[in-house]
Parts: structure tokens; C-alpha cells; sequence
């Protein structure tokens, strides 16, 4: 039978462990996190539904043959 050899604990990794745990003890709004937070919550949402409204109505893909354009 093997011996039990026991892992070592990098220093390192353990510390990024702890501040990843505790992040949320330590985080505070400040103008970078308040933009990071308008553009993921707000911005980049609107954004994607625009998009995708603009081309929805253009393509229409229903019983189309292959002659036949896809514009509206």
C-alpha cells in the first residue's frame, strides 16, 4: 500500500482563497465599479435587445425557397 503523502498548501493560493471569500467584506462602489456595474446591468442589455430587435424584422426565413430573397 502507497503512503500517505499529504499536499502541500501553496501560500499563495490559500491568500487568494481568503480575498476571494471576503471580497464582499472588503468592496466598496467607487466610480470603476459603478461603471462596470451601468454597463453590465444596464448598457450592455439594451444594447443586445436593440440589436436583436433591428435585425429580427428585417430577415424573414419563413417557407422561403431558393430563388426567393430573405429581406422584407
Amino acid at each position: 500500500m502507497a503512503g500517505a503523502h499529504p499536499l502541500k498548501t501553496d501560500p499563495a493560493v490559500e491568500n487568494s482563497n481568503l480575498w476571494r471569500e471576503q471580497h464582499y467584506l472588503r468592496f466598496r462602489w467607487t466610480r470603476t465599479t459603478a461603471r462596470a456595474a451601468m454597463l453590465g446591468v444596464v448598457v450592455f442589455p439594451i444594447a443586445v435587445y436593440s440589436a436583436a430587435s433591428y435585425t429580427s424584422s428585417r430577415w424573414s426565413w419563413n417557407a422561403k425557397l431558393k430563388g426567393q430573397p430573405l429581406a422584407k
